[in-house]
């Protein structure tokens, strides 16, 4: 199993094609010997897979990151035992699915069966984009509709949060691969629709480089 992801990494980056897997456990299921046990099982040497020990919500996904980094040549195939362990929100998976389809890597999902390269993984694709934007209007009713009743009540309404769970958790990705700046903040603006200026972008970044960016917050937060 990966660790350090240099010496054994190094020995198959000649390889034209291989297998990369991913498994996460959290903080209610310690034991990540079941998604590992699969993904050997379906053909990932043990030294390409990586494994986090967080929640979904966790940005602390170190191996995560190693993982995206390693998937880079096309022809290699992205393997999880289940598509939720790629994060918390949908659009952050659909984000981390184009980035991959980008490169030319194959993404497949042990529990769903889903094959990106498919007719049914790309048509699978297209629902989940679907339905990443009915969740995000809802998210955006629900606020307006907070907004409307605190001003009933005559209480003063904030702003709706420009750095969105989803937008966080993408930016998070792009910048522990080493992207920067403008090129992460046009990435993330079309993720909501509630507008975030390059200010309110460039303060976050400034506050993820200080490490005193919190992990997202849960659903009861949102």
């Amino acid at each position: 199993m990966a660790k350090d992801g240099k010496s054994k990494h190094s020995q198959s980056e000649n390889l034209p094609t291989r297998k990369i897997g991913y498994a996460r456990v959290s903080t209610a299921d310690q034991n990540p010997d079941m998604q590992i046990a699969a993904l050997k099982a379906y053909g990932v040497p043990e030294e390409l897979i990586f494994v986090d020990r967080a929640s979904g919500g966790s940005m602390n996904r170190p191996m995560f990151i190693r993982a995206l980094k390693t998937a880079q040549h096309e022809g290699t195939e992205f393997v999880v035992w289940k598509l939720d362990r790629m994060g918390r929100t949908l659009e952050g998976i659909i984000d981390v699915l184009k980035l991959l389809e980008g490169r030319g890597v194959k993404f497949f999902s042990l529990t769903e069966r889903v094959d990106m390269t498919t007719p049914m993984g790309k048509a699978m694709l297209q629902m989940m984009a679907v339905v990443a934007e009915l969740e995000r209007n809802l998210i955006i009713e629900r606020t307006k509709a907070g907004i409307a009743r605190a001003r009933e009540r005559g209480e003063r309404g904030g702003r709706p949060i420009a750095m969105t769970p989803a937008r966080v958790e993408v930016a998070d990705t792009m910048l522990r691969l080493g992207k920067r700046g403008e090129e992460v903040w046009e990435a993330i603006k079309p993720l909501s629709d509630v507008k975030v200026s390059r200010a309110a972008y460039f303060a976050w970044q400034k506050l993820w480089d200080a490490g005193e960016v919190k992990d997202l917050p849960g659903d009861d937060e949102v």
